[in-house]
């Protein structure tokens, strides 16, 4: 179901006579002065409101209404002022009335933060969740923004995020980087080099962007310390800068800690940052630091994840005499998986072929694959039968603190005699492609995957001997490559197969990389893990 746009607060009437005098008094007046209609008609507003100090800017606005003339400026009725239009009107019968409209505050805010929630947060990239953030705040909110991260946060190091928690509030410079940033469409089009992304900045403790992120404070500024500011990171004043009178820096915060600062400036000639815009602004930079944290946390896991399976996965895999074996990872675009292979050499020339799959996704899933991959490599190099190696898995999956539980299939093969023998644990069959052209499934018996079975009666895992053709091409595989939401498991085995025998090569490497372009819509939805074993012709 789609989400209709927030209704945008309306502007609020209220009816004056042309000596200042209360005649109409709505509901929309009430709510937004905290006065009834019996306290409010034939009373002046500067009176009833407590605001003395609008009586005289107001009467000039109604000075000029008799005159048939509009007015709009801001006008000290609450807070730090509202819009008004004044404006004349007649009313009939030689009378004459003036139509007094106000702007509420906070006008525009509730859309905003609508569309912010809506939004900000839809990745979990940091470049583009910044960039949701000034694209909402930009030009409705403000004539330019900026979105700074502590450069140590961004660091692939979990000390260095710890180091930049000991050291928050230590009152040092504040070493940044730039993530995103806009401009109102007057400013000049080279600002967009001075301020270029990722840039890293060291602002000192001095400037209003340090002291916002020392006290986690919001930081209000112009003038002089706006262009003190930017001559630091430029070294000279930029033309239009004195354009930019009112500024705001604001602290980021997610669980109690500054990640970095918003900045949002605007121009002479638009009103200044009141009350209630301080206000907008804490809540939009409160929804982006929430969004931004979880960006930084989802790329420190996927970091940890990925150079874990960096260094689990083999670089090479060597073929014994006799066979031909290529091979393939691919990782998943939007978060590292569990999936691995290792052909293990066995004395007498055999090896021991393995491939897995542990359920789930980042740093869970790649250390509960770690930890079998390094089982099972273990349990094959020890001359442990197929069935064996996954029956004494099944009980090391069980007792991971990961909680994880995972597929695999094992397979030994003497490269002489083409001789296999095959224990599988609820993973997708090998498929086998015949010198002829076809194919079938190389299809051992079925066992539970790993980790699932109860202690008290651990799974068993039946083996079959078999052989494989001469000139056969045996694949192992991963479900990333063979199943997607729109597509049920067979269906994408059978394309699998097709792909296969499209694929056929001299080169076992060129079958491996036609395969991944033929089934190039399956990239990126999850990891994907291709073995191929070529046996020779007689």
């Amino acid at each position: 179901m789609s989400e209709e746009p927030m209704p945008e607060p309306s502007p609020v009437t209220v009816l004056l006579s042309p000596d200042g005098a209360i005649t109409g008094w709505g509901e929309g007046a009430a709510r937004l002065f905290g006065r009834t209609a019996g306290e409010a008609l034939g009373a002046r507003l500067p009176a009833l409101l407590g605001r003395p100090d609008a009586a005289e800017p107001l009467s000039a606005a109604l000075g000029l209404a008799a005159k048939g003339r509009a007015w709009r400026g801001v006008l000290p009725l609450s807070g730090d002022g509202v819009t008004v239009a004044c404006e004349p009107l007649a009313a009939g019968a030689g009378r004459h009335a003036v139509v007094l409209t106000v702007v509420p505050p906070w006008a525009g805010g509730l859309e905003l933060l609508h569309e912010a929630g809506r939004r900000i947060g839809a990745t979990l990239d940091l470049g583009p969740t910044a960039r949701e953030v000034v694209a909402v705040a930009v030009p409705r909110f403000a004539d330019a923004g900026a979105i700074y991260v502590l450069e140590r946060l961004l660091a692939d190091d979990d000390r260095a995020a710890e180091q930049a928690d000991a050291e928050a509030g230590a009152g040092g410079p504040a070493v940044v980087r730039r993530l995103a940033v806009a401009f109102a469409e007057d400013d000049p089009r080279a600002w967009a080099r001075e301020f270029p992304v990722n840039e890293v900045i060291v602002y000192p403790a001095s400037t209003p962007f340090a002291r916002c992120l020392d006290t986690g404070r919001m930081i209000e500024f112009g003038g002089d310390a706006a262009q003190d500011t930017v001559a630091h990171r430029t070294g000279r004043l930029l033309e239009g800068l004195l354009e930019h009178v009112s500024l705001l820096a604001v602290p980021l915060v997610a669980r109690s800690r500054a990640l970095g600062f918003a900045v949002f400036s605007r121009k002479r000639g638009r009103l200044p940052f009141a009350a209630a815009d301080r206000a907008l602004a804490a809540e939009l930079a409160g929804r982006a630091a929430t969004s931004i944290d979880n960006a930084c946390l989802f790329r420190r896991e996927r970091h940890t994840a990925t150079t874990l399976r960096a260094s689990l996965l083999p670089a090479a895999v060597a073929a014994p005499p006799g066979l031909q074996i290529a091979h393939r990872y691919l990782p998943a675009e939007a978060g590292v998986g569990g999936d691995w292979y290792d052909v293990v050499p066995l004395p007498g020339g055999r090896i021991a072929v393995v491939i897995g799959d542990s359920v789930g996704h980042g740093v869970t899933a790649a250390a509960a694959m770690g930890q079998l991959r390094v089982a099972a490599h273990t349990l094959a190099s020890c001359e442990f039968p197929p069935g064996e190696v996954l029956a004494r898995l099944d009980a090391i999956a069980r007792d991971l603190d990961a909680a994880q539980f995972a597929t695999c299939l094992c397979m030994t093969c003497d490269p002489a005699t083409l001789r296999c023998e095959v224990a599988c644990a609820g993973h997708p069959p090998p498929l086998l492609v015949l010198p002829d052209g076809t194919a079938r499934h190389f299809a051992p018996p079925a066992g539970l995957p790993l980790g699932v079975s109860d202690p008290a009666h651990p799974s068993t895992y039946s083996q079959v001997s078999t052989l494989i053709p001469a000139g056969a091409t045996l694949a192992f595989y991963t479900d990333g490559l063979v199943e997607s939401r729109h597509r049920h498991l067979d269906e994408g085995i059978a394309r699998l197969a097709s792909a296969l025998i499209a694929s056929r090569a001299p080169s076992l490497e060129d079958t491996a990389d036609g395969i991944l372009t033929l089934l190039s819509d399956q990239r990126g939805l999850d990891d994907i893990a291709l073995l191929l074993i070529r046996a020779p012709l007689p």
